[in-house]
């Protein structure tokens, strides 16, 4: 009975490790075989912009215009592919029912559908809305971030890979630069 419960033990430790394991090796796999987008950011309710040690990010490109939207409904699962706009931004390109045969696609779900004479569009999820930080940082971050929303002048950007079916947030940049760095020169100069 006891080499029972040390094989159970055993196998439970293994799994606390092989579980989180994978789910890195997953991220990493795609940040480094994904296909790398600029999601240019816009302000969100200032209400509520941070929790905790992370940043709340909206971007830009969360919508897909279609000729006749009444096919979708809210909850749907949708692929989205992407391409990048004349300034080097991800624009969604299209939406599919099924999984496409491109090698970067988003597998997420429809939020809302317009389907008004003049916005004919579906607005899908975006899973990577939080950039988590130091908690040193975040309260910087934050002043930073929603600074350069305010600023016509600043650009704020989330850089993602995306591979098939999954993204992942690697960094969120104002004016190229990434914001930690922008946020270590700060400090260094206070000291």
């Amino acid at each position: 009975m006891k080499k029972v419960i040390l094989i159970l033990f055993g196998i439970m430790c293994l799994a606390q490790w092989i579980v989180p394991g994978k789910m890195i090796y997953d991220s990493e796999n795609i940040i480094s075989e994904g296909t790398v987008f600029k999601f240019k950011t816009e302000p969100i309710d200032p209400s509520d912009p941070f929790r905790g040690k992370y940043v709340t990010l909206r971007f830009e490109a969360d919508f897909i215009e279609f000729q006749d939207s009444t096919d979708w409904q809210a909850g749907d699962e949708i692929f989205v592919t992407f391409t990048t706009d004349s300034l080097g931004f991800a624009k969604a390109e299209n939406g599919y029912r099924s999984a496409p045969a491109a090698e970067s696609y988003l597998h997420t779900s429809v939020e809302y559908v317009n389907n008004y004479e003049y916005d004919r569009s579906i607005v899908f999820q975006l899973p990577f809305d939080r950039f988590y930080l130091e908690e040193s940082k975040a309260s910087q971050a934050e002043q930073l971030y929603w600074k350069a929303q305010r600023d016509s002048a600043q650009v704020a950007y989330g850089l993602v890979s995306i591979g098939p079916g999954q993204a992942v947030l690697s960094d969120v940049y104002i004016n190229d630069r990434p914001i930690v760095d922008i946020i270590d020169e700060l400090n260094e100069d206070v000291e």
